[in-house]
């Protein structure tokens, strides 16, 4: 309880200064440092002859080693950013402690003259410090940059279904977790104390030998307790104003209650964006103080006083006056939204959008062994719209169905597709080494897949999988689809975009899809693909209404949590690939008829912004 109440002290003694501050460079980094890193990126790309970068382009781009040098640099200026963005809120904490005012400038001389200390070699290792474990507990500006690069979820199902990666990969976690804790105090010693990096880092060490748990408990337990409690004071005003929204009242008083609830929602949830970071390093310092108390460091106002209401600065009174402008506008705003919804009926007489698709990734691959018919058939009885599989080539020119060119996952049988003809190929077993149910099954010529889906009706999404042993994969793989019927109901789909091109050359009139992991640029001059079928963390809403506009359709994979299925929704895919069909169906069919908390204020929200 001492460590809530000194943590609320911290927030409270210079509050408005620390609101302005936070508030003043959340609005820089939005309209003024996310453009200039995109122009930097985009510059550097068209330097070296680069519109777009994808997985498949990046390594060529990053063995350029000005390109290197260039992002290095762009990494570093970006720490400095995070340095200064922390050295101020910490000066406005450490003048809290000592029962002083600051003002903004003040903070803002600070900061700016800590950040400078980032390129000084004595600091060689603050940049890593600031842009990879700062993170971890959503720490800095730079938290946003680093979290929103998450670990795909192929990958991170690839690696929990195999032990070893698991072990590794838990391992990783608790030593990045481990380090992270006992380098806590690093940021506070360096920037207050005015030591180097290493020294402030051996500092933390110390402070939190013995002390491991406790600073783990403290400082993450109440990071949690705070964002909990912020979830609910946010959750309470959002609920009254649906129910508002929704209930039987007058539209006037309908209109300005959900307005006042509405807007007050709306405004803690830009304070605790705002906020964020200046609460998890308040907590970082009252641990700070607290230990170096306990080791016998002698600090003056070991606490903060008591808070009292003491008179404003003229620049504070600004950020009171904004502020409260703000709120006003908000409550005003979504009043507004709330009449025009109700006068217009907006919410049950709008076109509803088009139904998301699900296309059953390897088949039914969650239930059945991948790439199979049983997988196929199992995806037909759940409901897929499509199916996507993978094609290669046998020894003898046969296109048959598997994901990898080796047969050593599946069949353990350590042979390429390149080296077995396909009669070597049907004699294997295609279950899976612990499929134990289906086993007997076989790898499934395209041909028979084909004959399936056109006497089922059934969509085909096929990938080429292309490689120096294969010939003319394109063009047989589109005479086999006309053959049987499918042009109409087939996308081909590669990696290779020289494969996209090649399918665009020999089958001009079928759909065409660029399998994309990693994507940034002016992706609009890829028009070999007619689909972008697109790795799901790349999936943001803007890159989908990019696509969109450029008149392309966006196929989201391999999506298998709902909570990922869901963002993706809200981006507007047009598809969703995964492994779990009636999981998918069932998120989708939710999403079509739920109002939820979050769209009404995301409603209040766009049309603010449009105002």
């Amino acid at each position: 309880m001492k460590t809530i109440r000194y943590t609320l002290r911290l927030l409270a003694r210079n509050f408005w200064t620390l609101l302005g501050f936070e508030a003043l460079l959340r609005l820089i980094t939005t309209f003024a440092l996310v453009p200039l890193v995109q122009f930097f990126l985009d510059r550097l790309m068209a330097f070296y002859g680069y519109s777009f970068i994808t997985l498949e382009s990046l390594p060529a781009f990053l063995a350029h080693p000005g390109v290197v040098v260039a992002i290095l640099f762009l990494l570093l200026v970006l720490s400095a950013i995070s340095i200064f963005d922390v050295s101020a809120i910490l000066l406005i904490f450490d003048q809290s402690r000592e029962d002083k005012n600051i003002t903004m400038r003040e903070a803002l001389s600070f900061g700016l003259k800590q950040s400078i200390r980032t390129f000084y070699p004595r600091n060689i290792l603050l940049p890593l410090y600031a842009l990879l474990l700062v993170p971890l507990l959503n720490l800095g500006i730079t938290s946003n940059i680093i979290n929103s690069i998450p670990i795909p979820e192929f990958i991170l199902d690839y690696i929990l279904e195999n032990q070893t990666f698991t072990i590794i990969y838990v391992l990783l976690a608790l030593a990045l977790g481990y380090g992270f804790i006992r380098l806590i105090y690093t940021f506070p010693s360096f920037l207050l104390e005015g030591q180097s990096f290493v020294k402030s880092a051996r500092h933390s060490i110390h402070l939190t030998r013995k002390h491991f748990w406790g600073d783990l408990v403290s400082i993450v337990g109440l990071k949690l307790l705070f964002d909990v409690l912020l979830i609910v004071i946010v959750a309470i005003p959002s609920m009254i104003a649906v129910l508002a929204f929704l209930s039987n009242a007058g539209v006037f008083i309908k209109s300005v209650v959900v307005g006042i609830v509405a807007g007050t929602a709306i405004t803690l949830m830009l304070l605790t964006f705002i906020l964020g970071s200046a609460t998890s390093y308040a907590i970082v310092c009252t641990r700070y103080w607290n230990r170096l108390t306990e080791v016998g460091e002698e600090i003056p106002n070991p606490e903060p006083p008591k808070w009292i209401k003491r008179p404003t600065s003229p620049t504070n009174r600004w950020i009171i006056g904004i502020t409260a402008l703000s709120y006003l506008v908000l409550c005003v705003s979504a009043a507004s939204y709330s009449q025009y919804s109700i006068s217009t009926e907006d919410l049950d007489e709008s076109e509803p959008a088009p139904r998301v698709e699900v296309t059953a990734h390897r088949g039914a691959s969650k239930q059945y062994p991948e790439n199979t018919m049983a997988a196929f058939r199992g995806a037909k009885l759940q409901g897929a719209d499509w199916i996507e599989l993978d094609v290669q080539q046998s020894k003898d020119g046969v296109l048959f169905i598997s994901h990898d060119s080796n047969f050593i996952r599946i069949s353990d049988v350590n042979k390429n597709a390149w080296e077995l003809t396909y009669a070597e190929i049907a004699k294997l077993d295609a279950s899976g080494l612990l499929n134990k149910q289906y086993k007997g099954e076989r790898y499934p010529t395209l041909k028979q897949v084909l004959a399936w889906a056109k006497a089922n009706d059934m969509r085909l999404n096929v990938e080429l999988k292309p490689n120096k042993h294969y010939t003319n994969l394109e063009a047989q793989a589109a005479q086999e689809i006309r053959d049987a019927g499918m042009t109409n109901n087939v996308i081909l789909a590669s990696q290779s975009y020289d494969c996209v091109k090649n399918i665009a050359q020999v089958a001009p009139d079928m759909s065409r899809a660029y399998i994309i992991s990693l994507v940034y640029g002016k992706i609009n001059e890829l028009n070999a693909a007619d689909i972008y079928s697109v790795e799901e963390n790349s999936c943001t809403q803007r890159f989908v209404q990019y696509a969109h506009d450029n008149g392309k359709r966006v196929l989201a994979w391999t999506i298998n949590r709902p909570a990922n299925m869901e963002r993706a929704l809200e981006n507007g895919v047009d598809n969703i690939i995964t492994d779990d069909v009636p999981t998918a169906q069932s998120v989708i069919a939710t999403d079509s008829i739920e109002i939820t908390v979050d769209s009404l204020l995301s409603n209040m929200y766009y049309y603010l912004m449009e105002m």
